[in-house]
């Protein structure tokens, strides 16, 4: 079963994003962390998160940028400087429309830009879109990349 791993410190977004995975019957299994390094000790296995079967390492991690401690920048570049963690596909999930932060999001290596949505009909069709991307042998990025802000801006 593919896993995905979403990081907020927003109780109310971590609820939604259930319910949006609930509601939208997907097949991946949802794994959520509070914070960056909480999300760290998740993606290397430690402490509370050591049990794999458990725990399972994501196969994508959706990550709120505007967090305390530990910012969504400060995860992502962590996750592209290490080995074992370089290839997960990240999808910066954000609130956020300053355009400095898109541009540094890339730069950083995110492969995506979210911008959260208000509705929960967009949030299901989100993470339907997630479930159709890690369904695909592919990596069928263009089921994400609808949502994510252009690409183009790299």
């Amino acid at each position: 079963m593919k896993t995905v791993l979403y990081v907020d410190d927003n109780p109310n977004d971590l609820f939604l994003v259930e319910r949006a995975c609930r509601n939208g019957r997907v097949s991946f299994l949802l794994k959520t962390t509070k914070d960056g390094t909480a999300a760290i000790r998740y993606l290397s296995g430690g402490g509370e998160f050591a049990n794999r079967t458990e725990n399972p390492f994501p196969d994508l991690v959706l990550l709120d940028l505007k967090m305390p401690e530990m910012d969504g920048f400060q995860v992502l570049r962590w996750i592209r400087n290490n080995p074992p963690t370089q290839k997960i596909p990240v999808a910066l999930f954000s609130a956020s429309l300053i355009s400095g932060d898109v541009l540094k999001g890339y730069a950083e290596g995110a492969n995506y830009f979210i911008i959260k949505p208000s509705a929960l009909t967009t949030l299901i069709e989100i993470v339907r879109a997630a479930d159709k991307f890690l369904a695909s042998d592919s990596g069928n990025n263009e089921a994400l990349t609808q949502f994510s802000e252009p690409s183009e801006r790299r």
